[in-house]
């Protein structure tokens, strides 16, 4: 009677949500810097954080930071803003948010546009849940969608305008591992 009841709640209970968390940061297989990743929802509006800081050496020691928000109001995004400092510097950084249901856009340095807020999915939202049946994924840091493209097993690779990859690797809907391969550098972030 006992193992029924519980088998009868583990089958009511919703399914597992990925949490927020720490990614590690590894280049090379050592450690070189951490993620937060945190996710807040009230009165059908959610909040997406993502913020990192490593120490690369790439030549000589960097030191990286890069943040990123993104708000959905229901199944929609309606703002979003990243930045990425290298050392001291500003090296990119993006902005969007909807002024009467129009997207304005921003990159750093200077290209203003009106973009498209359709797709649902985000990196951010790739955080917190696995993407399947999807074809495409709003990068917050390009503002613009980009081709997703799943490979099996809980795998996907999503591929960034530069050409570089990212490869996501869940485990029964949970984000575990993401490799970003560049052409000068590969970095693993690992959840802990």
């Amino acid at each position: 009677m006992r193992h029924a009841c519980l088998a009868s709640l583990l089958l009511l209970a919703p399914p597992a949500l990925a949490q927020d968390g720490t990614f590690q940061i590894l280049k090379g297989g050592k450690p070189v810097g951490r993620i937060e990743v945190s996710r807040t929802e009230a009165g059908g509006r959610a909040v997406y954080r993502m913020t990192s800081r490593s120490s690369i050496v790439v030549l000589w020691t960097h030191d990286v930071r890069s943040d990123l928000s993104t708000v959905y109001e229901g199944d929609r995004v309606t703002r979003c803003h990243s930045t990425y400092h290298v050392d001291d510097e500003l090296r990119d950084s993006s902005s969007m948010y909807t002024v009467g249901g129009r997207p304005l856009c921003y990159v750093h340095p200077n290209k203003v546009f009106v973009g498209r807020t359709d797709n649902p999915w985000t990196i951010a939202r790739m955080y917190y849940e696995e993407p399947v049946g999807q074809d495409s994924i709003f990068v917050e840091s390009e503002l613009r969608d980009c081709p997703l493209r799943a490979v099996g097993d809980g795998r996907y690779i999503l591929t960034m305008p530069d050409k570089g990859t990212n490869h996501y690797t869940y485990r029964d809907g949970v984000l575990h591992e993401v490799l970003v391969d560049r052409t000068l550098f590969n970095l693993l972030f690992r959840r802990t």
